[in-house]
């Protein structure tokens, strides 16, 4: 089957002005992809031409990322997961499958349970209510990222500093996709800079975490759990656990992929996730 063309839109919601990539193919069931925290929508490109004949793929920039506004109004999870009812809302998906990497997996626990009759399934990318403490000392820890970059092969170098593991031509997508250039030419983060400073309290604070085990529990419809057999943000233990807190969870591992699926090893993760979904690109 023929592949549909990415086609980038906007939409505003909630005082913002969102860009999203739509694939097209209006009659299929919507397949709706949330990107994780400092990303942006571009990271689904191999995975919505894959899927776009069997779905009507969109990719979401959720706010402060990848070209959509800065939000005023901050980025508390509540904030996301309101953006992601207003976009469904506004294009008037009825029923859709949720795909979140990293973060978009953190807005799908939230958002899942209160709208059952709206998802049909859901996929979640490396992501788990809790992280491993290994995890969320490294992140606390990070060294910061840097806000300005004098030329684009000095930010591709930062970029490959952070994935050791993708592919050169991936990693200049990557990167490019994520900066743009200022007027006195240095070139700076599409996602706002107080998102790339962010601590994400949901690796630490109890009340969040139990929040995000709430959610999953009582998640209807079938998960599946994608985690990268090297990344180390979601243990062996926690798995363990989703698989016995969940109603239907399917737990698969890509064993050379790192935190970033769609940027590591996006052919094996469109392989296990058509493989989820019963289709065959």
């Amino acid at each position: 089957m023929a592949e549909n063309t990415r086609q980038e839109k906007s939409v505003k919601l909630n005082g913002l002005n969102l860009l999203y990539s739509d694939w097209g193919n209006e009659e299929k069931m919507p397949l709706l992809c949330l990107h994780g925290h400092g990303s942006q929508a571009r990271v689904f490109d191999e995975f919505g031409d894959a899927m776009s004949p069997y779905y009507r793929v969109l990719a979401l920039n959720q706010r402060g990322h990848g070209g959509s506004d800065r939000a005023p109004d901050g980025y508390a999870r509540d904030r996301f997961v309101e953006d992601l009812s207003a976009f469904v809302d506004e294009l008037g998906l009825t029923r859709f499958v949720l795909v979140g990497l990293s973060m978009g997996g953190w807005h799908s626990f939230l958002y899942a349970p209160k709208n059952p009759e709206r998802v049909e399934r859901i996929i979640i990318g490396d992501i788990a209510p809790e992280a491993t403490p290994q995890f969320v000392e490294y992140w606390l820890n990070r060294p910061s990222t840097p806000l300005e970059f004098p030329d684009v092969d000095t930010a591709i170098l930062w970029g490959r500093s952070t994935n050791p593991r993708a592919s050169d031509e991936r990693i200049h997508k990557d990167v490019q996709d994520k900066i743009y250039q200022r007027a006195d030419g240095t070139w700076t983060h599409k996602a706002d800079p107080l998102i790339l400073a962010d601590p994400l309290v949901d690796l630490t604070d109890p009340a969040i975490i139990e929040r995000y085990w709430k959610g999953l529990a009582a998640i209807a419809c079938p998960i599946l759990a994608v985690r990268g057999g090297l990344s180390p943000l979601v243990s062996d233990e926690v798995n363990e656990r989703m698989a016995e807190v969940a109603k239907d969870l399917t737990l698969v591992d890509i064993p050379d992929s790192g935190h970033p699926l769609t940027t590591e090893q996006y052919a094996q993760f469109i392989e296990v996730t058509s493989s989820f979904l019963g289709v065959r690109p």
